[in-house]
């Protein structure tokens, strides 16, 4: 709104100051002209200077207009980008959380379960659940990871590196350890996997 003033005082002033010229060099000094020929004398110069002048002060102003809508809709498209991509995190955090969650059948015959997340966060050992149900958890932790930490990096590469990629950033990190630590437990071509969830993490992927 500031810069649509500026521009019409500008016009004004430039008009203003068109007349002024005329004023001075085509009015005062020169010779007692009639009513009528002094208004054409002056219609002809008014619209032969001013008349491009504001056709000029037109199209900036256009320019501008187009401008400022451009701007407006790609704040609107990174807004929609950034709900978008924070919608992508929760959901991969909210599917880690639930799978977390899951209980596992401790080595018979004992017929108690333990709590996968226990596992996972240092609570339990990972011996305390049956060994082909700790592998199929892993396994879904290990794909559910990989989506997570591709959503973060696309957070931070689009939307900004801080905040709240900070506080994903480090469960992201506990999940990985955790990974890595039992990899002996996943499929053998995990191992890039994991690797490119670093490097999601760590701000090394390729444009």
């Amino acid at each position: 709104m500031t810069r649509i003033l500026a521009f019409l005082l500008t016009g004004l002033l430039l008009i203003a100051a068109v007349i002024g010229v005329f004023f001075k060099f085509e009015y005062l000094g020169k010779p007692a002209l009639s009513d009528g020929q002094y208004w054409a004398l002056f219609g002809t110069y008014f619209g032969g200077v001013v008349g491009p002048l504001l056709t000029f002060l037109s199209v900036l102003l256009i320019v501008y207009t187009i401008n400022q809508q451009s701007k407006q809709i790609a704040s609107a498209d990174h807004e929609t980008l950034k709900r978008d991509l924070l919608a992508h995190i929760t959901k991969a955090d909210d599917e880690i959380d639930r799978w977390l969650q899951r209980q596992l059948p401790m080595p018979r015959p004992s017929g108690l379960t333990v709590e996968f997340g226990d596992i996972v966060w240092g609570l339990a050992k990972s011996d305390c659940a049956s060994l082909p149900e700790f592998r199929t958890a892993i396994a879904r932790l290990h794909y559910l990871t990989s989506l997570y930490c591709e959503a973060l990096g696309l957070y931070r590469d689009n939307i900004n590196p801080h905040f709240i990629f900070t506080y994903h950033r480090k469960k992201a990190e506990s999940l990985l350890a955790f990974l890595m630590k039992h990899s002996d437990h996943l499929d053998p071509m995990s191992g890039p996997s994991l690797a490119f969830c670093q490097m999601n993490l760590d701000s090394q992927r390729k444009a």
